[in-house]
């Protein structure tokens, strides 16, 4: 069969709708997936702010209960005690906005609908660190050890379930190529924090539960390009 110029030309017209086709399905593609992923760093930006006040409010729990007795008077421990633990729950009560409870038919029917269910860990934490500071006597002598202790232990649950929630290796991932200003640094970030680590150690022996020697610098940098 031989073509002529009409067969010729509506071959070139059908391949070029092909190609433009593809092209305009490769666009919207990344347009989508572009905007799916400006839609998740807003909401992910949302819950870092409220993960950062949730931290600095349960640390601040923990440096209270630690200075009662010591650093704070029985009235001033008590005052700051009721702020604080006012700040815990109206943040507790915020979370509910990212992380709501689970299984709300299952549990709490009584209760408000926000309020059904089973919280999740993230916001025991919160929850857990206001009620410990609400119930703990302002007119103790001396720190409670045991409570400073769980204090810890929450907002390092905390931590993680926020880790969790945000992915922070995953958004590492995606800004890796911002990071390419570090490729001229003269020393590694491992071995500075090494130096700190060791100083820390000189003053305080004890302090690391691993010398932070070349083995472990070394260590730690082939384990960072492993997981770019």
């Amino acid at each position: 069969m031989t073509w002529g110029v009409n067969e010729w030309v509506a071959a070139a017209s059908a391949f070029l709708a092909f190609a433009s086709l593809v092209l305009n399905w490769v666009v919207v593609r990344r347009q989508t997936e572009l905007q799916f992923e400006t839609l998740r760093a807003q909401m992910d930006g949302e819950v870092i702010a409220w993960v950062h006040e949730a931290i600095d409010s349960v640390a601040e729990a923990g440096a209270l209960v630690r200075g009662r007795g010591v650093a704070y008077a029985p009235d001033e421990y008590r005052r700051r005690a009721h702020e604080t633990a006012q700040k815990l729950s109206a943040i507790a009560d915020r979370g509910r906005l990212f992380f709501p409870n689970e299984s709300p038919h299952a549990h709490g029917q009584n209760k408000e609908a926000a309020f059904q269910g089973y919280r999740p860990p993230i916001l025991d934490a919160v929850i857990f660190a206001c009620g410990l500071l609400e119930r703990l006597p302002h007119d103790a002598a001396s720190p409670d050890e045991d409570a400073v202790t769980l204090l810890t232990k929450c907002r390092r649950l905390l931590v993680s379930e926020a880790q969790n929630a945000i992915d922070p290796r995953r958004r590492g991932q995606m800004l890796r190529r911002l990071a390419t200003g570090r490729v001229d640094d003269k020393k590694s970030a491992f071995a500075i924090a090494a130096e700190l680590g060791e100083a820390m150690e000189a003053r305080y022996p004890g302090y690391l539960e691993r010398r932070r020697d070349a083995a472990w610098v070394a260590e730690r940098e082939a384990m960072s390009r492993r997981s770019r």
